[in-house]
């Protein structure tokens, strides 16, 4: 009978011990974000001149986005056009941004006065991470008639 005893308790810590360590599994999710951003390069370009006669600028900038897609670009002018210092008070000046090569005269173009805008003119999608040089010209309406300084100072603004 002891014999039996002891051998019913050696089966039964075996099954235990066995029990202990049969095979299992967890899941383990894993995951990773990165939210959508641009980023805009304005190289050597700090300042523009517009020309006094009305002739086009053509100023360059990069843009680079972390996804396939085309970011929306806005333009502000602070002073909604080149404001002069003296008498020449406040003159018009548009704003050219697409795809395509620069067509138009600058008083057909998207205008300083009524900024803050988005310019949708950017369909190209493109790729993640690829610097774009979009077609970019500023210039005034009209050619300048009184002397003087005028200034703005426009600002871009990117988002994805």
């Amino acid at each position: 009978m002891r014999k039996l005893l002891l051998s019913t308790v050696a089966l039964l810590a075996v099954g235990a011990a066995s029990s202990a360590f049969a095979a299992d599994s967890a899941p383990i999710a894993i995951s990773a974000t990165l939210a959508q951003a641009c980023k805009i390069d304005t190289g050597t370009t700090t300042s523009v001149v517009l020309l006094a006669d009305g002739s086009v600028s053509n100023p360059t900038f990069t843009y680079e986005c972390n996804f396939t897609g085309s970011p929306t670009l806005n333009f502000t002018s602070a002073n909604k056009g080149v404001q002069s210092s003296g008498e020449g008070g406040l003159q018009p000046y548009g704003i050219y941004l697409n795809d395509n090569p620069v067509t138009g005269t600058p008083s057909t173009w998207q205008q300083a006065s009524a900024t803050p805008q988005s310019y949708t003119g950017i369909t190209t999608t493109s790729a993640p991470n690829t610097p774009k040089s979009p077609n970019f010209a500023l210039g005034l309406d009209s050619p300048l008639t009184v002397a003087g300084v005028y200034t703005d100072t426009l600002t871009i603004d990117i988002t994805p």
